[in-house]
């Protein structure tokens, strides 16, 4: 139950760190709580297939993975594994899953920056000089 535990922390954790950097990004309009539920929601299905076939992965990776990794002589515990394992596991499908156009998300391209405050229009002169 604790690897569990900790393959789901390792997991939830690449989350919330992928979540920080497109809220602090420049390239995109989400800003503070409301940002945050904006970017949960864009990314609900891309979040949820990652999360599904990271625990499917889990048995291998905890058990396959830790036996073959102390058999090196490593001394590493499952529990180090999972955590791991659950970090790696979604970082490699967010990758994976990127070359996926259905599940590619642009945050920038749904969630744009807001236009710059300051920004004047500046139009060219369209007669002759003096003329207008």
């Amino acid at each position: 139950m604790t690897n569990a535990l900790i393959f789901a922390l390792g997991w939830l954790l690449y989350v919330l760190a992928q979540g920080q950097n497109s809220l602090k990004s420049s390239s995109n309009g989400l800003d503070g709580w409301k940002g945050w539920k904006q970017w949960l929601r864009l990314q609900s299905v891309n979040l949820l297939t990652r999360g599904f076939f990271s625990f499917l992965a889990y048995s291998f990776i905890l058990h396959t993975v830790a036996d073959k990794v102390q058999a090196l002589g490593f001394p590493v515990t499952s529990t180090t594994i999972a955590g791991l394992g659950g970090y790696s596991a979604n970082a490699l499908l967010y990758q994976f899953f990127g070359l996926i156009p259905w599940l590619r998300v642009e945050v920038a391209e749904l969630a744009p920056p807001a236009a710059a405050e300051n920004t004047k229009t500046v139009q060219a002169p369209t007669g002759p000089p003096g003329t207008f």
